[in-house]
């Protein structure tokens, strides 16, 4: 079995949040990029997230 690290690690990996995540700080690495990319790097997270979501599952609803 893995180590409680490696386990907490691979079920955040999970979370589609943790994704979104990755995706805003992809994006804000635009910054250091000059003005005439940044509209590309946008295009780019707004096309990471989306595919994200469709590929996320859903949750259930709790009752």
């Amino acid at each position: 079995m893995y180590n409680p690290i490696v386990k907490y690690a691979l079920d955040r990996l999970r979370e589609f949040s943790t994704w979104r995540g990755v995706a805003a700080l992809g994006a804000t690495a635009g910054v250091i990029v000059a003005p005439e990319q940044l509209d590309a790097v946008y295009k780019v997270f707004v096309a990471v997230l989306g595919a994200l979501a469709v590929f996320a599952p859903s949750r259930k609803a709790a009752r």
